[in-house]
């Protein structure tokens, strides 16, 4: 049975992260023996690991001693655990992976692209992004997560086409969806929110990339056009007090509510009218696809692998995150037309719940583990 041995940092609370144990949680055990190799120690998902009898490996060095001792450490690791391949997911894990798996003598190494952007020229710091451009060129074969991300690897990592295959992220429905709906005004309730407020939802780091900023002008200009509109960000990250500053200055934060990091926030959708995503990059927006799931009509920007989930007016609106006022424009037409909100609602679910099942992608990377062995 050939032993795959996927590399990531660490299984803290993040896009990646919940992204490989939702695979894994679908993945075939009887054809691959799956083990996780975490150079950067334990996180808050190492449990739900554990639960699905997926074997993790710790580094004794620990990311406090620096990279070079655990890098050595890491190479004599992989040698230990003789992966037939190796699958890397985060920055340090693909040098780890893909030059240190090479190191080791483990000849099929591959890495997933998650973003469209935060790689090579647009890292920071900048010699990160060097150290990756020389980096990818250890991998055997990369898997990106929408067309534009591979677009992305061709143009700035200088990738050969042929190494690419697309496998589009996917979501469960059983992780995303609660099994018990709460009533909608008690949700509300519990959050401070009038019931017949106009309720946005969105979620994600508090990163410039993620365009928070421009959401909050936005929903200003919103509310001071209907009357009504409360804001709930799910998330964490670098812009958390800097956002929350915006909101003071711009007179709207008693209408805004920051909530952090929630582990599951399809919890507390059932309060919102609508989801929104205003990425000024975004390699696919796994966000959009749990907001579908819970029922909730989505507005998001046209940016990186958005348009490959979104058709306009069909399954959810997509705005001009160039052009100011686009997303108070998609934010009046769901206000005032329920019926299309309904529609959306329902497209967008069918979307995310036939075509967008994880199932299908961790299908598509057994598939892809195959073809790489064989």
């Amino acid at each position: 049975m050939p032993r795959i041995l996927h590399i990531i940092n660490n299984l803290n609370l993040g896009g990646a992260e919940v992204m490989l144990l939702d695979i894994l949680k679908y993945s075939n055990r009887d054809d691959f023996d799956f083990h996780i190799l975490l150079p950067y120690g334990e996180g808050t998902l190492d449990n739900r690991a554990r639960d699905l009898g997926i074997n993790l490996h710790f580094l004794d060095s620990g990311k406090s001693h620096g990279k070079i001792k655990l890098y050595q450490e890491g190479v004599a690791r992989i040698k230990n655990l003789k992966p037939d391949l190796i699958h890397t997911h985060t920055r340090f894990s693909d040098l780890l992976g893909l030059y240190g798996g090479k190191q080791a003598g483990i000849k099929t190494r591959m890495m997933t692209v998650h973003a469209a952007g935060l790689y090579f020229l647009d890292s920071k710091p900048l010699y990160e992004g060097i150290i990756e451009y020389g980096v990818v060129r250890f991998a055997k074969h990369f898997a990106v997560i929408s067309k534009a991300v591979g677009e992305y690897l061709q143009s700035y990592g200088n990738v050969n086409p042929d190494l690419i295959t697309l496998i589009y992220n996917g979501i469960d429905p059983e992780r995303v969806c609660p099994s018990i709906i709460k009533d909608r005004n008690q949700v509300r309730d519990e959050l401070g929110i009038d019931k017949d407020e106009f309720v946005i939802f969105s979620m994600g780091r508090l990163i410039p990339e993620k365009g928070f900023d421009i959401l909050l002008d936005e929903f200003k200009t919103f509310h001071d056009r209907c009357g009504k509109g409360f804001l709930i960000i799910v998330g964490y990250g670098t812009q958390k007090d800097a956002l929350k500053k915006k909101a003071d200055e711009l007179g709207i934060s008693q209408k805004v509510l920051f909530t952090g990091r929630i582990e599951n926030p399809g919890e507390i959708m059932v309060s919102a009218d609508c989801f929104v995503l205003a990425s000024r990059k975004e390699g696919f927006g796994i966000t959009i696809l749990e907001a579908m799931a819970n029922g909730l009509p989505v507005i998001a920007s046209n940016t990186g692998g958005i348009p490959e989930i979104i058709h306009h007016q069909k399954n959810g609106l997509i705005f001009d995150i160039g052009q100011k006022n686009s997303l108070t424009t998609s934010l009046e037409k769901l206000f005032d037309d329920p019926a299309l909100s309904q529609n959306l609602s329902k497209e967008g679910k069918k979307t995310a719940l036939e075509k967008f099942h994880v199932k299908h992608t961790s299908k598509a990377y057994e598939d892809l583990y195959f073809k790489l062995l064989s």
